[in-house]
Formats: C-alpha cells, structure tokens, sequence
C-alpha cells in the first residue's frame, strides 16, 4: 500500500500505537477520541482499532442509550457509525488551518462564508474543493483562533445542472 505524510491526528494515533502494547491500545484511542468527542464518550464509543483504511467501533447496549423496548437507540446507532466514519477519514483529510491568537473568553460564535464564486462552484460542478474562511468571535468580541478548513464534495449523478436559487 502507497504511504502518505500523516496529518496530526494520525500522527498521535500512530504514536500511540507505536509506543503502547497492543492491548492497552484500544483503551487509549478511544480515551483521546472521547476527549474530543464528548458525545461518544457520553454514550461509551470504543475504538477497538484504528488504521488508515479501517475504524472498528463498538458501542455496549447501556440502559442510557437505548430506546422504549430495550434496544440501542436509533440515534445511539447512527453515532456509532458517524463515529467510525468520521475518525476514519480524520486520519485521512488533510490538516485544517487554525492558528490560536489569543485564551478565549466566554463562548464562541463562529461565522463561516462562502465567496459567490465558489457558491456558483459548488453548484455548477461536480466535484472540487474550498477553503472556507471562519470568523470566531468570543464574548469580548475579539477572534481568539483565526481559522479557514478545506471542504471538498462530489456529487451524486446529475440529470441535469442545477439552477440557482
């Protein structure tokens, strides 16, 4: 398999793995993705293993999670695969653009736009990529993080193009 420069999640990870014995290796992935993800740690996400081609997740059937007949909940399940496929392609996607200016005061608003050309863009073709620019406001009004993420898309099969709005 072709290998590529890690981003910094799959650089933590890799280092991890590199550095623990295989069995503490689950236990300490999931820990650092619950951390960032506070939902999945809420519900008890596991990451049995990690790799750059392969998340395996699982998610034990807990009272606080399941639904009126003692099943996981719908929503329980669909967080499980929104995790799995979201660490997945976090240790693939490259690195997003965020540099910390300054300690945060309060809470955030966070204002991303998008220029009308690649509004027309990302209507008019079938696949690409954006850098998104995103204003971050704290409660004193002042940008504690100036940050910009790179989106790409590709669409589903087309009829025909699309008209603007």
């Amino acid at each position: 398999m072709k290998s590529f420069k890690p981003n910094k999640m799959a650089a933590t990870i890799g280092k991890l793995q590199r550095h623990l014995p295989e069995s503490l290796q689950p236990a300490a992935v999931s820990y650092l993705f619950n951390s960032m993800v506070k939902l999945a740690g809420t519900a008890g996400i596991r990451v049995e293993s990690l790799s750059h081609t392969r998340a395996l997740i699982s998610l034990p059937n807990k009272r606080r999670i399941q639904n009126h007949i003692g099943g996981l909940h719908a929503c329980s399940m669909a967080l499980a695969a929104e995790s799995a496929t979201g660490i997945l392609i976090g240790m693939n996607v490259p690195d997003t653009h965020v540099d910390f200016v300054r300690r945060c005061e309060g809470g955030i608003r966070a204002e991303a736009t998008l220029s009308e050309a690649d509004y027309e863009r990302m209507h008019e073709e079938d696949k690409g990529e954006v850098w998104v620019p995103c204003k971050v406001e704290d409660e004193s009004g002042k940008e504690p993080i100036e940050a910009k993420m790179l989106w790409a898309w590709v669409a589903k099969r087309r009829k025909e193009p699309r008209s603007k709005l």
